[in-house]
């Protein structure tokens, strides 16, 4: 019986669920929206200011994947989003992140 419902729960987990449920937020329009760009750009440039580094790397990887999969998104999902260079937005976008959390976290000393 558990191991049922776990099966269950973990159907809300397949690829065209989370789509769907990211189509239904409007996860495609948040790169347009101005208050959701300078919120976050706003909260991490205090955060980096005050001195917490790790804080503001946090935050920038996790606005920078909004970012990019906000960009995806909008470039459409399926076929259509690969064809449209859906799948070069998300991987450029993730280097990027990535290389800059790392160089927040690890290279850049006081």
């Amino acid at each position: 019986m558990i191991w049922e419902s776990f099966k269950e729960f973990m159907t809300n987990f397949r690829t065209d669920n989370i789509m769907a449920q990211l189509e239904a937020w409007n996860v495609g329009d948040l790169s347009h929206n101005p208050w959701f760009l300078g919120g976050f750009a706003a909260v991490i440039l205090i955060t980096y200011f005050l001195g917490m580094r790790a804080t503001s790397a946090f935050l920038l990887g996790i606005g920078g994947f909004v970012l990019a999969l906000s960009l995806t998104v909008a470039q459409g999902v399926g076929t259509e989003g690969i064809q449209g260079g859906g799948i070069y937005i998300i991987v450029g976008a993730g280097t990027v992140i990535v290389g800059l959390c790392i160089y927040m976290l690890f290279i850049k000393s006081e």
